[in-house]
């Protein structure tokens, strides 16, 4: 698709968003993961690697958060949050086919 029809439609904006919707999504489950590999973790030297991989997890989180909620993707309103959630919901079902 051209860039023009693309800003049209809003639909690189859409996809630089749910990238980054996702990546933090991603990322949380990632740290998770990690702190449960850490408290489970015998071996001192694995311990410290799990936990730099925890770190640099932590720092991503804090730049995607922070870059969302400059775009003004995320809001640090709960409700005003649930309610964009709900119209891109409801959005992204009127664009899918429907099954007959």
């Amino acid at each position: 698709m051209n860039p023009v029809t693309e800003s049209l439609l809003g639909i690189k904006a859409f996809n630089d968003q749910f990238i980054a919707q996702d990546m933090l999504q991603d990322n949380r489950l990632r740290m998770t993961l990690l702190a449960d590999c850490i408290e489970a973790a015998a071996d001192d030297a694995l311990m410290e690697e799990l936990l730099a991989h925890l770190m640099h997890s932590i720092y991503l989180e804090e730049r995607l958060l922070k870059l969302c909620l400059d775009q003004d993707w995320l809001t640090a309103d709960a409700s005003e949050q649930w309610e964009r959630d709900i119209k891109w919901a409801s959005k992204v079902r009127k664009m899918m086919p429907r099954r007959r």
